[in-house]
Parts: structure tokens; C-alpha cells; sequence
């Protein structure tokens, strides 16, 4: 999914004899797109342009980008901005004592371009620590061509028994009806984080967080467990998806060797980039419909899934690097990455340069949502939302009871509650 820290600090540099205090960005990131990436080099140097002593260097994070971002943070050279998800994962964060506040710091311009929901989601306590770049929302995305050929509509699978019939066909048609890189579990996770953000509604998972009702071991995300067995007791996934990480089963999709992945909106982009030709499939080829009702659902089909994404700043970054992300996020230097079709902006100024008709129907329906849920891995914090990754790959491979999944990641909230 969409992943990026930038880092700052400060050297000193024997120049002319004397002591020049430069500040030095290091942009570090987990981001595959050539394209992005081109653009992000191109707005650094812009920056270093207009502001002498100012260097900003571009390099890649680990893969594993919670595992080693918990252990720089924690580092005698932390990074300065950290890319975020905000969530539980932040209150976490902040609760530790790792985050700088950025109150009286960010211009009431760029928090009015983020809106009051792109404020309260990097507000913690009554104080802010972050700024709200982007929004998405994980949707199916389907082959045109792989559904004509198994005579699948997909208006059919509005609904999830609809959606199960669905991938039964494709199967039947020879064709592999789902993309999944379940070594990077959170792949797997957006199926049982759908499926419970319907089953139980906005109110239930308000009430599971707080522990009523038998919190995440509650019914409906026993039953969110139950659904998920039933698709993948249909083995839909391509051979091999257990060892599968995310750009491998973006590419297998993008090379047209499955007739859907459950992605977010970048993947329009990744699974052009993960693709054996490097194009991926044509705009023509290329669908994308919501995530299906369910049968005795609290929630509505409307209600989505997905992130509202930034930046949030150490307790090491210096007043620099929050003026470069301020700078970053003006709605010019944004709607470079809106025209492109790298992500949606959450500064509308910005979402109206969106020229991909994909995107900007996925804006519209995060618009239109009565219920944005983040990712599930980010809001519940790292315990919980470790559990939930972990129960969902196991669950793909049918290794694990749909209780026994919702008794583990209730076990794991608990812990954090």
C-alpha cells in the first residue's frame, strides 16, 4: 500500500574555514513508481532551490516498514517526518513519547486544505501532530476481458453470496479469480476488515473497541471469520499466494493471470509497476467495483474502507522539516501528484487536478460515505492490529477456526485497552 518517511538533521560543515550549519533531509520510503518517484526528486530540488543550506536526499526504508520504523524512532537519530496512517498506531506513538506537537507551527491555510476530518485524524489530546496529505479506499478491482470470457456480470456480485457464486465461475471458466500476497498479510486483512465493517456496522465496531459485547470476539466478527473460509474454501487464489507478498500479486494482476485483487487505489498504478511488461493493464481492460453487501448486515454498502494519510513529525525533527512539509502539501505542488493518478489529495483544491476516472470516482465515494474505516492494522494500534493481519493470512490458507481468529485479535485489544 502507499508507503514514506521523510528525515531530518542538522550537520556542520567546515567551509571556508568556518562552521556552515546546513540541514539535511532524507527522504526514506518504501514507494515502487518510477513516475512518484521522479516527482518527489523533482519537488526536493525545487525546495533546495529556494532555500540555501537546505539538502534533501531521497533513499528507500526497509521493507518492513512498521518493524523498522518502531526501532528508528526509538534510535539515537530518529527520523524527522514519518509517512502515517495515523490510527491507533499514532495514538501509540504519541502515548510513548516519540512524536513532536506541531501546534502553533502549521498555518491555519494548510489545516483548512486538510478539513476537519484530515485534522482530527493526526490530533491526538487536543493537539495536533501531523498534517493530512492523501485519502483511499480499497475497492476490487477486476479484468474486463477474464469476466467476458467466464460470462460473470459484475453487477452480479453486489451481493457477498453473489460475489462467492461469481468466483465459482471464474474457477469453473479456468480462470484464477483472486490475486493475493498473503506473506505480507495485510493483503488478506482488507477481506475480514470489510467484512466485519459490515456485519457490525459503525456502532459495533465502536462498541468492540470499547470491549462491549464481547469485543472482536463478539458475533459478527465470528461470522466475519465464517465468510471469509467460505471464499477461501474455494481456493480462488493463484498458486503460490501463501509465499506471494503484495507486489507479486499486484503484478499477477496486472499481468491479467487473475480476474481481481481487493486492493486500495493505488493499485491502479502498482499493477502497472509490478507487471512482467511494466504497462499492466489497459483503461479499457480495467474495473473496479465496492466491496458487496452481506446478508444480516448492521453496516451499509456505502460505508468504506480505507486510510487518510500524512505526515507526523518526531521529537527530534527541527522547525525545518516541518516547513519543507508545509511547503510540500500547497495545493500546486499536490495537484502534480493528483494529475498523475498517484494517489487522491485530501485538499480538494488539489483532488480537482485528479484526471483518472478510477480515482475520481473513488474520491466520490469516499465523499459520499457514511462510514470511512481505516485499515484496521493502523487504527486498532500494533497489538490488535497485528492480530488482525496475522488471523486474516491464516485464514486465506484455512489454518485457523473463524472463532478462534476473533478471540485472537480480542486477546491482543485487550492488551491495549
Amino acid at each position: 500500500m502507499k508507503k514514506l518517511v521523510l528525515t531530518v538533521s542538522l550537520v556542520s560543515l567546515l567551509a571556508h574555514g568556518a562552521f556552515a550549519k546546513d540541514v539535511h533531509v532524507t527522504v526514506v520510503h518504501m514507494q515502487q513508481n518510477p513516475g512518484e518517484l521522479k516527482l518527489m526528486d523533482e519537488m526536493a530540488r525545487t525546495y533546495e532551490a529556494s532555500h540555501p543550506g537546505v539538502k534533501i536526499d531521497i533513499r528507500k526504508f526497509g521493507d518492513d516498514y512498521k518493524t523498522t520504523l518502531a526501532t528508528s524512532l526509538q534510535s539515537n537519530d530518529p527520523p524527522s517526518i514519518i509517512y502515517s496512517w495515523g490510527g491507533g498506531v499514532l495514538t501509540d506513538q504519541v502515548k510513548a513519547g516519540l512524536l513532536r506537537s506541531v501546534d502553533g507551527k502549521i498555518s491555519a491555510e494548510t489545516k483548512a486544505a486538510a478539513g476537519t476530518v484530515g485534522v482530527d485524524a493526526f490530533t491526538r489530546d487536543g493537539k495536533l501532530y501531523g498534517i493530512a496529505q492523501n485519502v483511499s479506499q480499497v475497492v476490487f478491482w477486476y479484468n474486463k476481458d477474464l469476466f467476458k470470457k467466464s460470462g460473470v456480470d459484475p453487477a452480479s456480485m453486489a451481493s457477498w453470496d453473489g460475489f462467492l457464486a461469481g468466483v465459482a465461475k471464474l474457477k469453473e471458466a479456468g480462470i484464477t479469480p483472486l490475486a493475493m500476497g498473503s506473506k505480507d498479510k495485510w493483503p488478506a486483512a482488507f477481506f475480514w476488515d470489510y467484512l466485519a465493517i459490515r456485519l457490525a456496522g459503525r456502532s459495533g465496531m465502536e462498541a468492540a473497541r470499547d470491549g462491549k459485547n464481547g469485543g472482536f470476539a463478539g458475533p459478527e466478527f465470528v461470522k466475519a471469520g465464517e465468510e471469509f473460509l467460505r471464499l477461501s474454501k474455494l481456493a480462488p487464489y493463484q498458486k503460490g499466494f501463501e509465499a506471494a507478498g503484495y507486489p507479486s500479486a499486484s503484478g499477477t494482476f496486472g499481468d491479467g493471470k487473475a480476474a481481481m485483487i481487493l486492493m486500495g487505489d493505488w493499485n491502479y498504478q502498482e499493477s502497472k509497476t509490478n507487471s512482467s511488461s511494466g504497462k499492466g493493464l489497459s483503461d479499457e481492460q480495467l474495473g473496479f467495483f465496492t466491496f458487496p453487501a452481506v446478508a444480516s448486515q448492521k453496516g451499509t454498502e456505502r460505508d468504506t474502507l480505507g486510510g487518510i494519510n500524512g505526515w507526523i513529525f518526531s521529537k527530534a525533527a527541527p522547525d525545518e522539516a516541518i516547513d519543507f512539509m508545509a511547503w510540500y502539501q500547497k495545493p500546486e505542488n499536490i495537484s502534480q501528484f493528483a494529475k498523475a493518478g498517484y494517489y487522491i489529495p485530501i485538499n480538494p483544491k488539489a483532488a480537482d487536478s485528479l484526471a483518472n476516472p478510477f480515482l475520481k470516482q473513488i474520491a466520490q465515494n469516499i465523499s459520499a460515505s457514511p462510514y470511512h474505516a481505516i485499515f484496521f492494522d493502523q487504527s486498532l494500534g500494533l497489538s490488535a492490529g497485528g492480530a488482525v493481519n496475522d488471523v486474516s493470512a491464516a485464514l486465506t490458507s484455512e489454518a485457523i477456526s473463524a472463532k478462534q481468529a476473533a478471540q485472537d485479535v480480542e486477546d491482543a485489544m485487550a492488551l491495549d485497552r
